[in-house]
């Protein structure tokens, strides 16, 4: 993560944001959009088998660029990208995917306090983050239905030369018959064959089960074009919250409350990045001031 050129002042400064980016908005009131998310029916059990699935011309182009464009600006400033969330857009693009979420998750899926975003310019010196799982512990019901997801959206081509995921699907991957996924060795790959590359047009949504071992490559100064994309996790409502506090997907936290969001991400996200002092200082108190007015409201 670069040293932040953000300042506490100006992190708390809604005016500061708007005149950062004018194209997008902060708590206007307007309908959250719906996407083509695809054929659930084919979904549901690749998503059981593979543990993953890829759906390109999901998040419609016209919404693609100024996300990336953003992501952009926040990138050259030196600001962190998890501060993309500021703005309504980057969390109505996942309300577009409820279609899908409601179809795994059911009804009544809540959304989970763990968000990033990502730009990864043509360099040899970008990558994206390391083999991982983003839990450990089971997530699955015993067909393999995901009782959490991580929901993942491109805003440029992702591409092997720009950084795209890579993972090793579930069937292929002996911890899913064990039900097993921590412990030593949980993120080496003993069979590299195995290995799947996923390339995502803009506007694709990836999807996988939380136990599925992925990370994101390291990109090329080759690169025709940044790696930019987000992504949020999700969980069904009838079992207890893996993290806290779970919100309600169908609202936007207010902008104070996305400040507290964003500074628990950057502290809790902080084994991926090196943090420097100023950065977790600032995180700190965002989290601390405002994270508790959305925990505490109705």
């Amino acid at each position: 993560m670069q040293m932040s050129a953000l300042t506490e002042d100006q992190a708390e400064n809604i005016n500061f944001w708007r005149a950062l980016r004018p194209d997008l908005s902060i708590e206007a009131a307007r309908p959250a959009p719906v996407f083509n998310v695809g054929d659930l029916g084919g979904l549901l059990p690749l998503l059981r088998h593979e543990g993953y699935v890829n759906v390109p011309g999901v998040v419609p182009q016209g919404l693609v660029e100024p996300l990336r464009e953003c992501l952009r600006s926040l990138y050259e400033r030196g600001i962190p990208l998890a501060f993309a969330f500021v703005y309504d857009e980057f969390w109505q693009v996942f309300q577009g995917v409820s279609p899908f979420l409601e179809g795994v998750l059911g009804r009544d899926y809540r959304t989970m306090p763990g968000f990033w975003a990502w730009f990864l310019p043509p360099s040899e010196d970008a990558l994206g983050w390391e083999p991982h799982r983003d839990r450990v512990q089971c997530t699955l019901d015993p067909d393999n239905s995901p009782q959490v997801l991580t929901v993942w959206l491109s805003f440029s081509d992702a591409t092997p030369l720009n950084g795209c995921i890579y993972l090793l699907p579930a069937h292929l991957d002996e911890r899913f018959q064990r039900r097993v996924w921590d412990g030593e060795d949980n993120n080496v790959v003993t069979q590299p064959q195995n290995i799947r590359a996923v390339p995502a047009p803009a506007g694709s949504m990836l999807a996988w089960n939380q136990g599925v071992l992925h990370w994101g490559a390291r990109a090329s100064r080759r690169a025709s074009a940044p790696r930019c994309s987000a992504s949020i996790e999700f969980q069904r409502a009838d079992i207890s919250p893996f993290r806290s506090p779970l919100l309600d997907p169908h609202t936007i936290p207010s902008f104070h409350a996305r400040l507290g969001l964003t500074g628990m991400q950057i502290l809790q996200y902080q084994h991926m990045y090196p943090l420097d002092d100023p950065l977790g200082v600032l995180a700190t108190r965002l989290r601390d001031r405002f994270l508790p007015e959305l925990v505490s409201s109705p």
